[in-house]
């Protein structure tokens, strides 16, 4: 069989070991995932070991996996000191070299698996050693240095000169993205979208959703008569150009201006920087400014709100919608990129336009029409749940790495909302 047909196969009886990594420790999605990927993977009785930075970190995520049947492994790199981590922010070169560093500190240890996943693409060469596939995880879209320059020059701001740098670290990740996916045996996707981009490259890549681990749960607050809707915009920076929250918090000003009562959550830093925006709201606007909170005190906002805004110009990956959703309220984003393929059927409403009236029309729309919250996070936890994900991604780990089609995945739920392009798309 040639190399893309070829399967894993563990010896008779032995389960599927699968190494995930590196995770070191910084506050982005890309840590998250491979969090999630490993609970995920042992759900679906893989033996699973995921890779950590240094000790005080490894402490942190077994708390956080207790029950879970994930190793976590200690690579003994140290945690980052403060400038370390200034210049892994402005240098993509810097960050991976050091989280590979941390795997070539860590292979005495670690023995041999049948697969390797890694969170960042650039890493697929140091854990080629590890494993006898490497599975890299595909993030940005579209996949092509221009396209994902101008794309990073408008999520930013268009301010020089921010936004011109951030958009020449949007085409160093480029780089090294391409470096790691021809290092690696095949690439997986978050979006169809990128999958089939990614395909058209020429590069080796199947499609699964990241999963999402929600722990704990309640039932919602009780509203004792109140008639506020109650919407929740979350942000880690509530101020960042691309996180576009004013664009929210003017919608929710013509929705108040309708008639329609409203409390508007606020969670995340730099509430302050919003207040010129907060100021023009109608003074009837209830508007609590909560600053961040732990994820249990943001998942009991989400049941207790009747909407989640997210009012984002692009995201790798909108874990927080999925994590809303999972709590059984739905979202309401721009259409853009991800979240016409992730909200599609009743997970949420993508806008008709890019504008505050838009945004407040397609907010309207839902809490006048407000889907079962009891089949949102049913369909949340099909599409995103750490039991379906994980038997997903075991099948990409054992199986052929390419299609016998070209993307032969886009065969069921329809998606039924137009990317932003302003096609169809089935799935």
């Amino acid at each position: 069989m040639s190399r893309e047909q070829e399967s894993v196969r563990s010896p008779a009886g032995a389960p599927l070991r699968v190494v995930i990594g590196v995770h070191d420790g910084g506050i982005s999605g890309v840590n998250t995932y491979a969090e999630h990927v490993a609970a995920a993977a042992a759900a679906a009785s893989v033996e699973v070991t995921l890779l950590a930075t240094h000790a005080a970190l490894a402490l942190t995520l077994e708390r956080r996996l207790a029950g879970t049947g994930v190793r976590v492994v200690d690579l003994g790199l140290g945690p980052p000191t403060a400038w370390q981590r200034r210049l892994e922010r402005l240098s993509p070169g810097y960050a991976a070299r050091r989280l590979r560093a941390a795997i070539r500190l860590g292979l005495p240890r670690l023995g041999h698996y049948d697969v390797a996943h890694a969170n960042h693409p650039a890493l697929a060469a140091a854990l080629r050693p590890l494993a006898d596939r490497v599975v890299v995880a595909a993030w940005f879209h579209p996949h092509a240095p221009i396209g994902r320059a101008v794309a990073t020059w408008e999520h930013t701001g268009r301010r020089f000169p921010r936004s011109a740098a951030m958009a020449v670290k949007g085409v160093l990740h480029y780089r090294n993205d391409v470096r790691g996916y021809r290092a690696a045996d095949c690439a997986v996707a978050p979006t169809l979208l990128l999958a089939e981009d990614l395909r058209r490259a020429g590069i080796p890549a199947l499609h699964s959703p990241p999963p999402c681990r929600v722990v704990g749960g309640g039932p919602r607050a009780e509203r004792d008569g109140d008639p506020a809707s109650r919407l929740l915009v979350c942000s880690g920076d509530l101020a960042h150009p691309r996180k576009n929250v004013a664009l929210a918090i003017a919608a929710v000003g013509l929705l108040a201006a309708r008639g329609r009562p409203i409390a508007l959550d606020l969670v995340g830093r730099n509430a302050g920087r919003l207040e010129a925006a907060l100021d023009r709201l109608p003074h009837d606007v209830e508007v609590w400014r909560l600053g961040s909170l732990p994820p249990s005190e943001v998942h009991a906002l989400m049941r207790d709100a009747d909407a989640f805004l997210l009012p984002s110009l692009f995201e790798e990956w909108g874990y927080v919608a999925v994590e809303a959703a999972l709590q059984g309220t739905p979202v309401v984003s721009l259409p853009v990129y991800p979240f016409p393929e992730m909200l599609a059927g009743r997970l949420g409403r993508c806008a008709s336009g890019m504008d505050a009236l838009a945004f407040a029309d397609a907010i309207d729309e839902l809490l006048a029409a407000p889907p079962d919250r009891e089949q949102v996070a049913a369909l949340a936890e099909e599409r995103f749940g750490l039991a379906t994900v994980g038997l997903r991604l075991r099948r990409i780990w054992e199986g052929p790495l390419v299609p016998a089609a070209p993307f032969a995945e886009r065969v069921t739920m329809p998606i039924g909302t137009a990317h932003p392009a302003g096609n169809e798309r089935t799935r």
